[in-house]
Order: structure tokens, then C-alpha cells, then sequence
């Protein structure tokens, strides 16, 4: 019993840290794009928006994906096979990400021009050549994550790295774009400045894990198995766990992946009279989206290792109770978000990029908060489950019918049919992966009763704040500092109201508020596990 409170302390303190260094490298990942667009221009903000997806892949494989699955294996290999298996797992991981990661780098610098042909602008060229480099990285840094993760449990080197590169990256993209700011540079210089700094930033993140590693935290990282044969097996395991965990990660990147490669051609078809600028202003949307998974990832972080722990001790009736208000307060705050923000899109659209346009695309893409929030909560679900590949698959689906729908909507509706698309995919993989746990028995049916309750308030929160944002009330003007203080105070206030809203209609059971986190520190009893 000693040993399991040790063994979950170090879960749960593991899943704090990457947590905490997630949400600093996320909102950082966020903010670094309102200066760059003011600076770039929504051209400029389009060409880099367009490789973007690209590097978010590597990011996503080097730091989070293939660390999860080869900190499993280690674990697992140090425990029943001892030190020797270790060093085999890291040496077969090596080769799998070579594989991979050298595949992918030939396809972007080979078929660059191939690639922009289809995306619809061949300038893109270079940039897909830039954006390459940062896979050359990967297989080293997400072997020394994962290895670090999966000896000792010690997430900081993989947490300090994280932060230390995007630090390093988004001083470098915002330094750039300041001299080419002065320097009165096109956009495409801008999107060539902040790819480089992508690029580079990498390095940073190995220097930090080969210093970990000298001051001897991970001592026998380094050590040559003593059989060399090839378990194609376990790399064929490596690569597929490592990919789905790498693109459950990231959701959006695989709608915005779909974008990058239809969006500009459909623009062209339909006539749009600048489709480079319609694109980045399309685009902008996707930072509000960025900001409010935030709290969905830091949910899901945080759920995963407890619902791991039950699972492993077959508390089924507590893994639904838990998982069910995971999904509750996922819906709660993700509709919140989304309404609250379409409600207030154009002052928000003025604060950050000095203008309006696209208020209309950037009110309809605001409900993938909602949509992305869930996907992000129920995949967490899924993993803690075991059943990883499930909602990896829905997710591929959600791809497919978003690339449809760009090419169904987009004619006749521009960038507006983009969003909708957008909405729609999202909203059919988080249907999916709602359905599927339902019918696995992993979650309870939430109650009718509860929905009606968070749709009512949506409702009249949604109402109020648009009120309040059409009212321009008490600030008065159209100035970007008074619609600043529109959009500030809208989205405190419709916060406020909302989280009212809920407690008055009891949206969360007594039940649901004994398990929360927080009540545990202020003396609520919880109720015990089934």
C-alpha cells in the first residue's frame, strides 16, 4: 500500500510538471502570434500559417507523442527485464524515429514544389525546405525524453527543455519580425524569419537534455544493449503508438493541415480577389481556438493519470463517475468559451489584429472551443482506457470530412465556409468519441436535465455579453483601446455571470463538486471509491 502511494505521488506529480510546462509553452505559442501578425500583415501571417502545420507535426512527435511511448516501454522493460532491455528500447526507437522522421524530411525537401503545386502557391518552396530541418532533430530529443520519463519518472528535463526551446523560438520569430518590421520586409521574408527561428529553436531543446544527462540525472541513458538484432515488432509498435499519440496531442494540427493544402486552391476557384489575405484572415481565428484548449489540455492532463490509476485497481463504478464530470466540465467551460467569444468577435477581432474583418468566420470557428475541448477530454479518456487508436481513428475520419466540406462550402461561402467546415469535422469527432465511450460503459449518459441547464445559460450569457458588445457601453467610440476594454470586460463579465448561472441552476450535482480537485483542500468530504 506504501509502494502504490509512492507510485501514485510520482504520477501525479509527473503529470503537474509536464502540465505547468505545457500551459507556459501554450500560451506562449499563443501570445507570440498577435505581435507577428501586426508586424507580418495577414499575408504575412497566411505564408507562415501555412507551413506551420508542418513543424507542429515534429513538435508533436519529438515532444510528446514518441516520449509517452518509449518512457512506456522502458518502464515496463526495467521493471521485468532489467537494465540491458533499456538500452534496446532506446536504440529501437532510434531506428523508428530515423525511419520516420527521415521519410518525412526527404517528402518536404524532394517534393517541395510537388507539395506547393497542390497548396496552391509554389513560393511556399523554400519555407517546406526550412520547416524540414526540425524532423533531423526529433529522434534524438524524444529518445532522451522518453528515456528520462521512463527511468526514474523525472519529467523536469523533458519540461525544461520544452519551455527552453519555444523561449528560444519565440524571441527569435518576434526579434526578426521587429527588424523586418523596420526594414519594411514582404511577407514572405517574414514567413522565411519565423520558420528559421522554428528551426533553430530545437537545438536549444537538445543542448538542454545533453546537459541533463552530464550532470549524470539519467546516468545510464547511454548504455549499448548487448543484443543487436532488429525486433521489427517493436519498431512496428514504436511507430504506430508514437504517431497516434503524437496527432491525439494536437487535434487542430490535422484540420489546419487540411487547410494549408485546399483552402488557397478553393479560394482561387472561387474567385476571391486576394485569397492569400482571406486565408490569413481566416487564420486568425485559430489563435482565440489556441488559448481556450488550454484549459482542456490542462483537464485532460490532469485526469489521465488518475483514471489510470483506477482503472488499475478496477474501480469501474468511480472511473465512469470521474470521466463523466471530466466530460461535464468540459461541455460547461468549452461552451462557455465558445459562446462568449463569438458573442464578442468583433471587439476581440479589433484588440488583436486592428480591425474586423472576418468577424463573421471568426464567430462561427469559435465553436471548435466547444467541439476541440471535448475531442481533447474524451481521447484522454480513451488513453487512460487503453484504447488509444479509437479516437486516432475518428480524428482521421473528422480530417477526411473536413477536406469534403472545404470543397462543398468554400465556393459559396469563402473563408466563412472554411469555419463551418472546420466546425462541422470537429463536431463529428467529438460525437464519435462521445458515442464510442458511451457505448465502451466508460462514461454515464449525462442527464438531460443538465444539458438543458448549461444550454440555458449559454443562452443568456451569450445574449448579455453580445448586448453589452453592441452597446458600446461605457467606453464609447470605435477606437482599438475602447474596443480593448469592450472585449476585456465582455469576457470577465460573461465569465462571472456564467460560472453564476451555473450555480444557481446547480448545474454540478453535490456529487460532482465533492469530486472536484479543489474540495479536497477545503475540507469538503468526497465520496469514497466504489
Amino acid at each position: 500500500m506504501h509502494q502504490l502511494r509512492i507510485e501514485s505521488g510520482r504520477i501525479w506529480r509527473g503529470a503537474f510538471i509536464l502540465t505547468v510546462a505545457a500551459l507556459f509553452v501554450k500560451i506562449l505559442s499563443a501570445v507570440y502570434r498577435m505581435p507577428y501578425q501586426n508586424f507580418a500583415g495577414d499575408v504575412g501571417f497566411y505564408v507562415y500559417q501555412q507551413v506551420y502545420p508542418f513543424y507542429a507535426l515534429a513538435v508533436a512527435l519529438g515532444g510528446t507523442g514518441f516520449p509517452i511511448v518509449i518512457s512506456k516501454y522502458i518502464a515496463e522493460s526495467g521493471r521485468n527485464k532489467g537494465i540491458g532491455e533499456e538500452a534496446t528500447v532506446r536504440r529501437h526507437a532510434r531506428i523508428a524515429l530515423f525511419f520516420l522522421c527521415g521519410l518525412i524530411f526527404v517528402v518536404l525537401v524532394l517534393g517541395a514544389e510537388p507539395l506547393t503545386e497542390v497548396m496552391g502557391d509554389q513560393h511556399l518552396a523554400p519555407l517546406l525546405r526550412t520547416a524540414a530541418w526540425v524532423y533531423l532533430f526529433v529522434p534524438f530529443s524524444a529518445v532522451l525524453r522518453g528515456g528520462f520519463q521512463g527511468k526514474d519518472e523525472n519529467m523536469v528535463p523533458t519540461a525544461v527543455s520544452q519551455i527552453g526551446e519555444q523561449v528560444v523560438r519565440v524571441s527569435l520569430i518576434i526579434g526578426s519580425s521587429w527588424f523586418l518590421f523596420l526594414h519594411h520586409g514582404g511577407a514572405y521574408q517574414f514567413g522565411e524569419a519565423a520558420i528559421t527561428g522554428s528551426a533553430i529553436a530545437p537545438a536549444a531543446s537538445l543542448l538542454i537534455l545533453i546537459l541533463f544527462i552530464r550532470k549524470g540525472t539519467n546516468r545510464d541513458v547511454q548504455e549499448v544493449p548487448v543484443n543487436r538484432s532488429i525486433n521489427w515488432r517493436l519498431i512496428g509498435s514504436l511507430l504506430l503508438g508514437g504517431s497516434v499519440f503524437s496527432i491525439l496531442a494536437l487535434p487542430l494540427v490535422l484540420f489546419q493541415l487540411v487547410d494549408s493544402l485546399s483552402v488557397i486552391r478553393l479560394l482561387h476557384h472561387a474567385q476571391i480577389a486576394e485569397p492569400r489575405q482571406a486565408k490569413g484572415i481566416y487564420d486568425r481565428a485559430y489563435l482565440l481556438t489556441q488559448f481556450g484548449m488550454i484549459a482542456a489540455a490542462s483537464l485532460t492532463a490532469s485526469i489521465v493519470p488518475g483514471l489510470a490509476k483506477l482503472a488499475a485497481r478496477r474501480k469501474v463504478q468511480e472511473i465512469r463517475r470521474q470521466a463523466t464530470l471530466a466530460l461535464k466540465i468540459s461541455l460547461a467551460f468549452g461552451l462557455a468559451a465558445a459562446c462568449g467569444l463569438a458573442a464578442i468577435s468583433g471587439p476581440v477581432n479589433i484588440m488583436l489584429f486592428r480591425n474586423d474583418r472576418g468577424a463573421v468566420t471568426f464567430a462561427i470557428i469559435a465553436f471548435t472551443l466547444l467541439t476541440l475541448s471535448v475531442i481533447l477530454t474524451t481521447s484522454g479518456m480513451f488513453e487512460a482506457a487503453g484504447h488509444p487508436v479509437l479516437p486516432f481513428l475518428f480524428l482521421c475520419l473528422g480530417a477526411a470530412v473536413k477536406l469534403i466540406l472545404n470543397i462543398c462550402l468554400i465556393p459559396h461561402f469563402s473563408i466563412a465556409g472554411a469555419a463551418l467546415a472546420t466546425c462541422l469535422a470537429t463536431l463529428l469527432t467529438a460525437g464519435l468519441n462521445s458515442f464510442a465511450l458511451l457505448r465502451m460503459r466508460l462514461i454515464n449518459r449525462i442527464p438531460t436535465a443538465a444539458l438543458l441547464k448549461l444550454a440555458a445559460a449559454s443562452g443568456v450569457m451569450l445574449t448579455a455579453v453580445y448586448l453589452f458588445g453592441r452597446s458600446h457601453l461605457p467606453f464609447g467610440g470605435s477606437s482599438r483601446l475602447a474596443e480593448t476594454a469592450t472585449a476585456l470586460v465582455g469576457a470577465a463579465g460573461g465569465a462571472v455571470l456564467f460560472i453564476a448561472l451555473l450555480i444557481l441552476l446547480r448545474y454540478f450535482t453535490p456529487n460532482d463538486i465533492a469530486r472536484l480537485p479543489l474540495t479536497g483542500k477545503l475540507g469538503m468530504r468526497r465520496p469514497s471509491d466504489l
